[in-house]
């Protein structure tokens, strides 16, 4: 018999925000040039601080370098947040709403709702990351269905399903304590 798995996706703001922090922050790792652009800028502040005796605007510079340096990364990510909040609105996710349906087989991944039903192959996969609460499956680099816990048929472990079928260099479980 044919191991089958279906979830009926329902997604939140909550579910949606975390994931656009994790695929931001944890994969894309968007905070490292705005964190560089401060380090750099807070260097010449204090560069500037440092020969407050000998140049007369010293201070000056150095405040305007520092206000600066974390002013522009402080509102970087405040937009960041703001956008979020707008695709949670845009996508009407204040209220739990059913999203899409998967389908998970010996095939792969198929989407059995929406205008075009689709089928992902799992050696095509680019890999699955399971998070606290909900497990992310990346079909491609830029493509990922969220599988929240408890949402697949009948009680259904969509991470042990995802081990039959993935090669381990393509799961991540983010909920393992490495030490």
């Amino acid at each position: 018999m044919e191991k089958l798995i279906t979830v009926n996706v329902i997604l939140d703001d909550k579910i949606f925000r975390r994931f656009a922090i994790f695929e931001n922050f944890h994969r894309k790792r968007i905070w490292g040039a705005p964190l560089i652009f401060a380090a750099i800028m807070s260097a010449f502040a204090f560069v500037c601080f440092a020969l407050r005796a000998r140049a007369e605007q010293a201070v000056m510079m150095g405040s305007v370098l520092l206000i600066i340096g974390l002013g522009l990364p402080a509102a970087y990510i405040g937009l960041f947040f703001k956008s979020i909040k707008f695709q949670i609105k845009t996508m009407g996710l204040n209220v739990p709403r059913n999203v899409y349906s998967l389908r998970l087989s010996h095939d792969g991944a198929r989407v059995i709702s929406g205008d075009k039903p689709a089928l992902f192959e799992w050696r095509n996969m680019f890999g699955a990351y399971r998070d606290a609460g909900c497990t992310y499956l990346f079909v491609e680099s830029n493509k990922a269905f969220l599988l929240p816990d408890g949402q697949a048929e009948e009680g259904a472990d969509i991470w042990e399903f995802l081990i039959e079928y993935l090669p381990a260099e393509k799961l991540h479980d983010l909920r393992t304590v490495k030490k």
